[in-house]
């Protein structure tokens, strides 16, 4: 086998690799190699340095991805995994090990006064994938949902008095970044990124659907969002981020902007909607969803292990 650092074209391989482990625990296949080429230019600082694929006679069997935090952050993610044929050879206990070390690096060399955390998400089905990250110190820390629901029969939700809920416009690029980053605030893991880069994983990827998203506004302040997005299904839209800001929590806002995505989102001829969710979200975020139509589909943990 040959381990290198990732190069562009492997996007289309590499996706391939993390739909195969979607798969195998039940997940859809959703990751394009556009979405690929859009986490790797927007979160990975150097590929030379922060990136290996595994590469066998069948092609990419493994992956693994270091991102290093904004400025004032203080998490960094450990994305990647080996395909389960490819399993029980020793790959992913060699690549999670130079995910973990080259994590302390970064911290070592960014900030090594500042308490860190490394972060790596994975199905909770994944038992072989627990495991492994167990022996890293890599421990369950929080739990997320994956939902979806049907574009048909969405239920009446309105606009709040007062708020208005429009198609987004790239005129408004910015404000949403900025209510993005204040609702957002009060969130576990939240970490401040300035527009560009935050941009370039969200409004500016290719996947990024405006058709499909809406802002809300209460005059000529944005009051929420929501932001779609396409993936590998077709007939699916992925809404990736869902925010109110706080004066105009509590009054159903989030519904009635989830509620319109879903209509617009029939309307292009998609039939069903996905999106993941913190499990102990604090607007409840949960509850929101479930009264709109969405329903839990698997479970998320979020391992983690002290860099201080």
């Amino acid at each position: 086998m040959q381990t290198r650092p990732y190069q562009p074209t492997d996007a289309d391989a590499v996706a391939a690799m993390i739909n195969a482990i979607d798969l195998a625990v039940g997940r859809q296949a959703v990751i394009t190699a556009s979405l690929v080429d859009d986490f790797v230019g927007g979160m990975v600082v150097a590929t030379t340095t922060d990136s290996r694929v595994v590469l066998a006679d069948a092609g990419v069997v493994a992956a693994g991805f270091v991102t290093t935090p904004p400025e004032g952050g203080y998490r960094l993610d450990l994305i990647g995994g080996v395909v389960p044929k490819a399993r029980g050879q020793g790959i992913g206990r060699t690549l999670l090990g130079w995910q973990v070390s080259r994590a302390e690096e970064i911290h070592a060399a960014t900030a090594p006064d500042s308490p860190w955390e490394a972060h790596a998400d994975v199905a909770q089905l994944d038992t072989s994938a627990l495991a492994l990250l167990a022996r890293f110190g890599l421990t369950p820390a929080r739990y997320a949902f994956d939902m979806a629901a049907s574009t048909a029969n969405v239920p009446d939700s309105p606009a709040p008095d007062g708020l208005t809920i429009t198609v987004y416009g790239a005129d408004q690029a910015r404000p949403v970044h900025e209510a993005h980053m204040e609702a957002f605030a009060d969130h576990w893991g939240y970490q401040y990124r300035p527009f560009d880069a935050w941009s370039s994983v969200t409004l500016g990827s290719a996947s990024f659907n405006p058709a499909l998203s809406v802002v809300a506004m209460a005059g000529t302040e944005i009051a929420g969002y929501t932001l779609a997005y396409d993936d590998a299904i077709a007939d699916q839209v992925y809404v990736g981020q869902v925010g109110v800001r706080r004066p105009w929590r509590r009054r159903g806002l989030a519904a009635a902007m989830l509620a319109r995505v879903l209509r617009l989102a029939a309307d292009a001829g998609r039939k069903t909607a996905a999106l993941d969710v913190d499990a102990a979200s604090p607007t409840g975020a949960v509850g929101v969803y479930e009264r709109v139509g969405f329903h839990t589909e698997h479970t998320m943990v979020t391992c983690a292990r002290s860099l201080a």
